[in-house]
């Protein structure tokens, strides 16, 4: 008999990111993200949604026309990793891993960076966000960041991560 985790530290940080996303109001996407530190202790945790103090039940903040920022979700929510990053209870966070449920945006990325996060390791990846990974990508490699994809780090943690994300519905609309 051995004492033995039931799953290891890449699933459980990735766990966390998923459990994070369901709290997302975001019926598009949601996203979640958590960051550990070098000693594998969670020192932040984020999802996507509206910043304090703006009312979830506006419709004005959910529309979904990019053309007019005013009426563009994308103008309003506040990205996971950033709220990962803004509710740490450590500043700075030299040597962290962030896990995140979706490949950072640019925006998302400049943050990363700044706080000293020195991994990234994501679930999915949107493909047709060329330009925006592409943008993300020059300025992690540039960094120095290193950044994997769950499903090539670390096989067993990926399945059992979606499985895991399969229980977290995201309504289409």
């Amino acid at each position: 008999m051995s004492n033995q985790p039931l799953i290891d530290w890449h699933s459980m940080f990735m766990g966390v990111a998923l459990l994070a996303s369901a709290r997302s109001k975001d019926s598009r996407k949601r996203n979640g993200a958590c960051i550990a530190s070098a000693d594998f202790k969670i020192v932040g945790v984020g999802y996507n949604g509206l910043p304090r103090g703006c009312d979830d039940h506006d419709p004005a903040y959910w529309s979904d026309d990019d053309s007019d920022p005013a009426n563009s979700r994308h103008s309003y929510i506040v990205h996971a990793e950033v709220n990962a990053i803004l509710n740490c209870v450590v500043l700075p966070l030299t040597g962290s891993t962030i896990y995140t449920t979706q490949y950072p945006c640019p925006r998302c990325v400049q943050s990363i960076i700044q706080v000293g996060i020195q991994r990234v390791v994501y679930l999915e990846k949107k493909d047709h966000h060329h330009g925006l990974n592409a943008a993300s990508a020059k300025m992690l490699t540039d960094a120095r960041i290193d950044v994997q994809a769950l499903n090539e780090l670390d096989v067993p943690a990926s399945a059992w991560c979606h499985e895991l994300s399969s229980f977290i519905v995201t309504p289409r609309t």
